[in-house]
């Protein structure tokens, strides 16, 4: 049988549609006939409470066989029982399995058949007397599962076929019988595969036993053979049970002896739905057979095509035509044919004809009938080559070199010759393939490389190596050399001729040709590598290469660098010993590399110099296992340690304060991988650490990232540990009980965090511990207990405060700091060990009541109905112990209110703002949740008397709980509630856990009471907030469920849904319980930790959404929409692009998919459409149609739709074509989306007809013309034909003559309606490049030319894009009509400044001629134009192009008319910015760089941009700038380069700053100290920018201005501010400068680095970000500044400067006595 064909699974098929999946997760329940069995089998299972205890338990019951003689046939019934694929099922049938195989007692195979035998029978009886067809399915479904694999099955169904037979044959009956008076779509569906299964049961029989029931089941035989004919010819039908019933038939046929007068029928036949009979006889004929009736065969493929061809437009029978023709291919090339006779000659026709079919269907839109179309023409080739059909071989070949095929067809036909023919004979055959194919599309199509691939590879096993080599290498390297966009799929393929052929490396290494990118030999060099391909002399091949590695390290590409990390670190094996080369070039890397600004970028980086630090410890181990010990590192050490050292320096060099988020997390990060190493290798850490480690780990927990904070703890007290020394004493650190207290209590919350990390620290020094004052220690951490004690005591404090003056504590101590440290400290403790001691259990007992405590004090600003704005009475005054007013403080001075310099006493001298105690308050919550979630979900609890151990109690438990819920029922900010979910759900965890029943069942009862509560009719309790979203109400309800999913049940997520969703459509409740159900159901599928268990409620779902539109609160229906939204995002994903109309292919879904998982959906959405549809027809508002088209517009059809469902989406198409001419203009669009998007494109032509005749229609009654049904039916042509894209010449002269009609006979002045048919015509014209149609079709075409009402200024006042869009319809008519000419006479005449000229058309040519006249200076993106205004040009021929571009260019007038654009008072910013953009491009171009400086400063900012284009123009046509405008030039360069500046604009100084670099030589020889501050200020703020592009293209300008070739045409900005600096000091030795004025320049270096650009004027801006990681320098606010640069780095840069001039003027010492006194200062 014909796998394709029945390729449902079993497990799919199963009673249970909807969740097979959860059927096979269930516990099985015993069969009836055992339950009130008391034997031990029965109970056994019984008592089992999981799946896998049940499996145990059926283990047992078989070992136990020979004890109970019932127990065999208990199992086998229970093997029935149970659903497909269920593990109980599963492991049933491995035991019958193996104890069959062995044959031993009782169990031996004629047992265990008897006892399978007697189920069956007993099953049959049982289900004969119901009426449940789910049931008769059932038990279908099960028997079927004896066919696979399972000989004993297979003879229990042989043995009683007598009753199994007759009964399937009637279930056929009786569905079929049910199903003439179904009318639900869903329903029908399910027992079309009930018909289906039951099908497949009965063909699995007749193949089987198909003598036994010949002789005694004919009749029943004869029966099913009506039926199946039935089913055949059934359009309902899904074309699965369709074709197995043909196959069915076919079988019946043979065994009645009539298969030959049944094929006879079957080649007359002419309905088409009778290409199942044609699959009968392709899947049941052999080779005896097809020896005979071969003629027969042939004629029924020839039927099969025909039918196919007929029937091309539906899917269905086109994908079962392509399965047949496919079988047949099979058929031929497996049976053996004598190379002459009738036989092989009709195998030609056949395969002729198979081949015609596969060109026909190769491209086809349904992924599945490509598909099979290939391997129909592999297959077909094979055929051929195996009976010496040479014609058809050439025929292929033909067809290769012609241009009758697509690229895409010859690269698939092409791939398939080569793979049966050979790659030599097909290339000689079609040469066409590198002359063409590849020459023009390798590396730019996926085809084409797929092609290239396996010819390339063929082509090796035909070929000697040499000329292998010259043909496929060299062709590769010569499209490598090009370095463009093919490079990287070019050298994909390069690695795989490696892997083929080793020796290609050492060609391409030494390939004669230079201009070879560099990338090309890493990545063949790093094949070898990393897959130890060995390659003669590979050290020599690395030795040769390594200067361009060097090079690659410092490439400005972050590919090519990460290449050459691969290439140096990865290895075949991890244990190869690092080489010199390898050290070096690392170090290298990372020195200049760490601050990689790429995510991805710096992962990759990551791992791999992780993988370097894995190899080097390897090494390490090795090396130093016979070394003797040693205290210092000497010049003789092993490489490998010495390289080590090297890395932990440069890592340790890299903490510098202002260094960026990269440099310091990946230096962290590296330096605790090799503080483990030095560890794990016994290496003395203070022989390998340098000096300032310490510190510089310090300063780093103060970093504004917590992870950052982290690594650098861990770090400290691993060197702690090791030198055993304490380091705060040793390195005098100024981390104290006292610093630590201020940073707790500051209001800044990145300050608390580090007095957390800093506290821990200090607790790692068990001396500290007195420090804490006197407690009364544990035996366990005992200095932790004694912090804690402390913090506990500064809580109090900060409490009392908080009791007196929540406005005072919010500022002096704000809680959340301490709370924050107690977290933080309990999170390291083992709460089990802790448990043993009571004073733990003291001091945590007190931590509970002072939680409760807190958030009682802060309740009143969380609980607010607007948290963000309250400001809680207080008229309390300033506590004593806080001092007195500060003397001399100037309570009006302007001073930021969260400086950190601020003392205690500064900060109560300022006004408390609501944010702050808003800050206060929500983090106090937020800190509380916390602690109590990680007490109750860690602590041993004393459930009885008798527990010794604990930590909490019962009744603190329960306190905990009502604590949490009375937080998310109260509290309305999200920030608190939040993280109240966290721990309530670390408390609903522990509660699910515990083996107490009143405990465990507690969080079931907190939902019933939850549920009860929103469910009331009256007016629910004021403290459950109706709005916000129902704020804690979801969360609590998220945490209760979420928290079951762990231990394995989802009884209260069932609970909850199915009362939620009867509340959502509970009519007679209040309209506030239905919004919380909302609300919550929303939160529920937004939550990702159900996952798939909420996947069964979304049709529920989806429905209660839907009808909440009709709503008539808008709260309820706000609700409404924020579920439905959360549905959409559940069903299709999170959208992956921001654009709407073009969503990606994965945030859409096939309808058969979509429909086979929510099949209750079919039936709601065609009756909601019924019902939107009749409310359209009557003018009324259908306020559900716009989520239902929102879904439908996210599915399309299906290939396979129509074989397994009939849920056709074509069903709905009528309903929302009416619903496009709705009263609202979005839905209509929307609506005609849904219908293009549901629509298969063989339907789009029809549809497209359909609506001109009833446009036409309209026209004649246009007196009584409803706007919106015109609006409608224009939109649904207009996208169809947007869809359709190569509408035929009929197709587009229906709607032309139909648009022209309708505005002759109506004279319509809308000017919407007008634009629409416009849009329409301009989506025909621009995919033409002549106008070939007759004449009549053409002059429809052009009749709104010639409409005088769309020059009426009036008609486009208020829709001015009409003018924009008639614009664009009139140059796609110029286009097709005249000569080139009048396109630019149209362009320039009227000018865009004339009066009759709106702005909007003005726009519009600006845009035209700005898109002709494009260069590759000009960057389009930041201009604003259409796709419409994109296409005309993109329509237009090349040579038109260019000569249009050369008219324009060269147009005086067009000149003179954009300079009196500029200059009008009208101002239109798009004309203004496009205008002066035309203008830097023309040939007539005269402003000069003053004018355009001056002009600058009239401008906005939008301007500025193509404003600075111009000034370009005249630096590039004056041949640079003038020395005595280079000041004032550079001064506007800085302003447009100011970080708050779009990219585009700082990209354009970039690109102006190379025509200053001479003056910049002539200011350091002449000492212009301004010019020299702002070059070289500008110069590094460039090379330190934030975005990528500006660093490049500045670096690549200061390797321009570098006279002598270091050997690299590109590098990383951080070497190109390494050069620049080296630049600028070779420049004054080449000047000859004095000492003194070396430094002065190093001053101004230093100063300009420090403070910035404009550090001497009365200015505080600065071009440079700030990435301090500590406070101490500058002011900060509660949260750190967004800065506008965070990449920059100018403290590396000041570092930079001192060893360049170190290194330059090593010869001067005078000089660098000073340089080096100004550094210490």
């Amino acid at each position: 049988m014909n796998s394709l064909c029945l390729r449902v699974s079993s497990v799919k098929t199963g009673e249970n549609v909807k969740k097979n999946a959860e059927m096979r997760a269930e516990l099985i329940t015993l069969p009836k006939l055992y339950d009130n069995s008391a034997a031990s089998y029965c109970l056994e299972l019984k008592n089992a409470r999981t799946v896998p205890e049940q499996v145990a338990a059926v283990k047992d019951i078989f070992k136990n066989l020979s004890r109970d003689a019932q127990s065999l046939q208990f199992l086998a019934d229970l093997f029935f029982h149970c659903p497909l694929k269920h593990p109980v099922r599963n492991q049933i049938l491995k035991l019958l399995i193996t104890a069959a195989n062995l044959g031993t007692g009782d169990t031996d195979e004629t047992s265990i058949v008897n006892a399978l035998s007697q189920t069956l029978k007993r099953l049959v009886e049982e289900t004969k007397a119901g009426i449940e067809s789910s049931i008769w399915n059932f038990f279908i479904t099960s028997m079927t599962g004896c066919f696979e694999n399972f000989q004993c099955g297979l003879k229990a169904i042989q043995q009683s076929i007598g009753e199994v037979f007759p009964f399937v044959s009637a279930a056929v009956q009786k569905y079929l019988t049910e199903l003439s008076v179904l009318s639900s779509p869903s329903v029908r569906n399910e027992y079309y595969l009930y018909v289906h299964n039951s099908i497949r049961l009965i063909l699995s029989c007749v193949q089987e036993f198909d003598t036994q029931l010949k002789d005694k089941h004919s009749a029943t035989l004869i029966q099913l053979g009506t039926i199946c004919q039935q089913i055949v010819h059934d359009d309902d039908f899904p074309m699965d049970p369709r074709t197995n019933s043909g196959i069915l038939l076919a079988h019946i046929a043979k065994l009645n002896g009539t298969y030959e007068n049944f094929i006879q029928e079957v080649k007359l036949t002419k309905n088409p739905n009778e290409i199942a009979l044609c699959v009968g006889i392709i899947n049941t004929f052999d080779q005896h057979d097809f020896q005979h009736i071969s003629a027969d065969i042939r004629d029924i493929c020839s039927k099969i095509d025909e039918i196919a061809n007929a029937n091309a437009t539906v899917p269905n029978i086109l994908l079962c035509a392509t399965r047949a023709l496919y079988q047949i291919s099979k058929i031929i090339l497996n049976y053996e044919l004598k190379p002459q006779g009738s036989p092989t000659d009709d195998a030609k026709l056949i395969l002729r004809k198979l081949l015609i079919f596969t060109f026909g269907y190769l491209e086809h839109h349904m992924d599945s009938v490509r598909h099979l179309c290939r391997d129909l023409l592999r297959n077909t080739i094979a055929a051929a080559k195996k009976i010496n059909f040479d014609f058809l071989i050439q025929k292929i070949y033909d067809a290769c070199n012609s241009e009758r095929l697509s690229l895409s067809m010859k690269c698939v036909v092409l791939q398939q010759t080569a793979a049966i023919i050979g790659a030599d004979t097909t290339l000689l055959s079609c040469r066409e393939v590198f002359q063409f194919i590849f020459a023009e599309q390798l590396g730019r199509d996926f085809m084409v490389n797929n092609l290239y691939e396996p010819l390339m590879f063929a082509s090796h096993k035909e070929m000697t190596f040499d000329t292998w080599i010259k043909f496929w290498i060299d062709y590769l390297l010569g499209v490598t050399i090009y370095n463009d966009e093919r490079l990287v799929d070019t050298e994909r393929l390069i690695v795989k001729a490696v892997k083929c052929d080793p020796r290609v490396v050492r060609y391409i290494i030494f390939h004669p040709v230079t201009q070879i990118p560099i990338s090309t030999k890493i990545s063949t060099l790093w094949a070898v590598r990393k897959h130890g391909i060995k390659v003669e002399d590979f050290s020599g091949l690395m030795e040769s290469f390594k200067h361009h590695l060097t090079s690659s390290i410092l490439s400005s590409s972050d590919e090519t660098r990460i290449m050459a990390l691969r290439l140096i670190v990865e290895t075949n094996k991890t244990t190869v010993m690092l080489a010199l080369w390898e050290c070096e070039n690392l170090l290298t890397y990372l020195e200049y590399n760490t601050n990689c600004q790429s995510p991805a970028t710096r992962q990759k980086m990551l791992s791999l110099f992780n993988k370097a630090l894995m190899r080097c410890e390897l090494n390490l181990v090795k090396v130093l296992k016979d070394h003797k010990p040693f205290n210092t590192i000497a010049d003789d050490a092993p490489l490998q340690l010495k390289f080590l050292r090297d890395v932990i320096k440069n890592l340790v060099k890299n903490l510098f304060q202002g260094a960026n988020f990269s440099r310091r997390s990946v230096s962290l990060q590296l330096l605790q991988q090799c503080i483990m190493i030095c560890k794990n290798c016994a290496i003395p850490l203070d022989s390998i650490l340098p000096e300032e480690t310490v510190k510089s780990l310090n300063e780093s927990l103060t970093d504004s990232y917590e992870a950052n904070k982290e690594l650098a703890v861990n770090i400290l007290q691993v060197i702690e540990e090791t030198l055993n020394i304490n380091l705060i004493e040793k390195h005098k650190l100024n981390i104290n009980p006292t610093h630590i207290r201020t940073l707790l209590t500051s209001i800044r919350p990145t300050d608390s965090v580090t007095g957390a990390y800093q506290l821990e620290f200090y607790c790692h020094r068990p001396e500290h511990i007195n420090h804490f004052g006197t407690y009364k220690q544990t035996d366990y951490n005992a200095i932790y207990y004694a912090a804690l004690r402390w913090l506990k005591q500064e809580l109090k404090a900060g409490l009392k405060m908080a009791k007196e003056s929540l406005l005072q504590a919010a500022k002096l101590n704000p809680l959340y700091g301490i709370l924050f440290a107690i977290k933080h400290l309990l999170q390291r403790l083992d709460f089990k060990i802790v448990s043993i001691e009571i004073p733990w259990r003291i001091i945590i007992a007190e931590l509970i009541l002072l939680c409760k405590e807190l958030t009682s004090i802060v309740s009143p600003v969380v609980n607010s109905s607007s948290p963000e704005g309250h400001l809680p009475n207080d008229f309390s005054d300033l506590p004593a112990e806080y001092g007195e007013e500060a003397s001399g403080y100037d309570k009006n001075a302007d001073c930021k209110i969260l400086s950190s310099k601020l003392s205690k006493v500064d900060l109560t001298n300022v006004k408390t703002t609501p944010q702050m105690v808003l800050l206060c308050a929500w983090r106090t919550v937020k800190e509380v949740s916390l602690i109590l979630g990680e007490i109750v979900l860690r602590s041993p609890i004393q459930l009885s008397k008798l527990t010794e151990q604990f930590l909490i109690t019962k009744e603190q438990l329960l306190e905990i709980g009502e604590h949490f819920k009375q937080l998310l029922a109260e509290t309305k900010h999200r920030g608190a509630f939040e993280q109240a979910y966290v721990g309530f759900s670390k408390l609903c965890c522990r509660l699910w856990r515990v083996e107490v029943t009143d405990l465990n069942s507690l969080p079931m009862q907190w939902l019933r009471d939850m549920l009860t509560l929103i469910s009331k009719d009256e007016q629910l309790n004021e403290k459950i907030c109706a709005t916000r979203r129902s704020a804690g109400v979801p969360f609590m309800v998220q945490a209760l469920i979420t928290s079951e999913l762990q231990v394995g049940s989802t009884k209260t997520l069932y609970y909850c849904m199915t009362h939620l969703v009867q509340l959502c459509n509970a009519s007679e409740r209040s309209a506030e319980s239905r919004t919380h159900a909302m609300n919550i159901l929303r939160a529920l599928f937004r939550c990702t930790e159900l996952n798939e268990a909420v996947v069964e409620y979304v049709s529920d779902g989806v429905m209660c959404a839907i009808r909440g539109y009709n709503a008539e609160t808008w709260s309820e229906k706000n609700s409404a929409t924020l579920l439905f939204a959360a549905l959409i995002t559940r069903i299709f994903g999170v959208q992956r692009t921001r654009d709407w109309d073009n969503l990606n292919v994965r945030n859409k879904m096939t309808g058969r998919i979509f429909f086979l998982r929510y099949p209750k959906l079919y039936d709601f959405f065609l009756a909601q459409l019924q019902e939107a549809s009749e409310l359209v027809r009557n003018q009324q508002k259908a306020l559900k149609l716009h989520p239902l088209l929102l879904i439908l517009s996210r599915l399309y059809p299906s290939a396979l739709e129509g074989t397994e469902s009939n849920l056709m989406l074509s069903e709905f198409i009528p309903y929302i074509s009416t619903c496009a001419s709705c009263p609202e203009m979005q839905t209509r669009y929307l609506a005609s989306k849904a219908v293009v998007a549901l629509i298969s494109k063989d339907a789009i032509p029809v549809t497209v007809l359909r609506m001109c005749a009833e446009v036409v229609i309209s026209a004649d009654n246009h007196k009584t013309l409803n706007l919106n049904v015109l609006h409608g039916q224009l939109l649904q042509i207009y996208m169809l034909i947007k869809a359709h894209k190569q509408p035929d010449e009929e197709l587009v002269g229906d709607i032309a003559t139909t648009l022209a009609l309708f505005q002759e006979k109506t004279q319509i002045k809308n000017a919407i309606i007008l634009k629409l048919m416009m849009d329409i015509f301009i989506e025909i014209l621009k995919n033409q490049s002549s106008l070939t149609y007759p004449k009549e079709t053409r002059t429809s075409l052009l009749f709104l030319t010639t409409h005088k009402e769309l020059y009426n200024p009036d008609l486009s006042f208020y829709y001015p894009v009409l003018r924009k869009s008639f614009y664009i319809y009139n140059l796609h008519t110029l286009r097709l009509t005249l000569p080139y000419g009048a396109l630019c006479d149209y362009l320039l005449s009227p000018p865009i400044t004339h009066p009759t000229v709106p702005l909007e058309q003005a726009e519009t040519c600006l845009s035209v001629m700005l898109l002709l006249l494009r260069n590759n200076y000009l960057d389009l993106s930041e201009f604003e134009i259409t796709n419409e205004e994109i296409y005309f040009v993109q329509s237009l021929d090349s040579d038109v192009r260019e000569n249009l571009a050369d008219e324009l260019r060269r147009s005086k007038p067009l000149y003179l008319t954009l300079k009196e654009v500029i200059q009008k008072p009208l101002y239109y910013p798009e004309c203004v910015i496009k205008a002066y953009a035309l203008i830097s491009v023309l040939d007539n171009f005269d402003m000069t760089i003053n004018h355009l400086l001056k002009q600058s400063k009239k401008h906005t900012g939008d301007v500025k941009s193509p404003l600075t284009l111009c000034v370009e123009r005249a630096v590039m046509k004056h041949g640079g700038v003038e020395p005595k405008v280079s000041q004032t030039c550079l001064e506007y360069l800085l302003e447009i380069s100011q970080p708050s500046n779009p990219d585009h604009l700082r990209l354009k100084a970039v690109y102006i700053m190379p025509h200053l670099n001479r003056h910049f030589c002539k200011a350091l020889e002449r000492k212009r100290l301004p010019f020299i501050r702002m070059y070289f200020g500008l110069t590094m703020a460039l090379l330190m920018d934030d975005d990528f592009d500006i660093r490049d293209h500045m670096a690549r300008s200061v390797l321009g201005n570098i006279p002598e070739d270091i050997g690299m045409t590109n590098v990383v900005d951080t070497m190109a501010q390494r050069l620049f600096l080296q630049y600028m000091v070779d420049q004054l030795q080449a000047c000859r400068a004095d000492d003194n004025y070396i430094i002065e320049i190093f001053k101004l270096m230093h100063e300009v680095l420090s403070l910035g650009i404009a550090a001497d004027e009365d200015c505080n801006s600065s071009a440079f970000g700030s990435n301090s990681s500590s406070s101490s320098a500058v002011d900060f606010e509660v949260f750190d500044k967004n800065e506008a640069n965070v990449y920059a780095e100018p403290q590396k840069a000041i570092a930079d400067t001192y060893v360049v001039f170190k290194n330059t003027f090593k010869t001067r010492p005078r000089l660098l006595s000073r340089i080096a006194e100004l550094e210490v200062a």
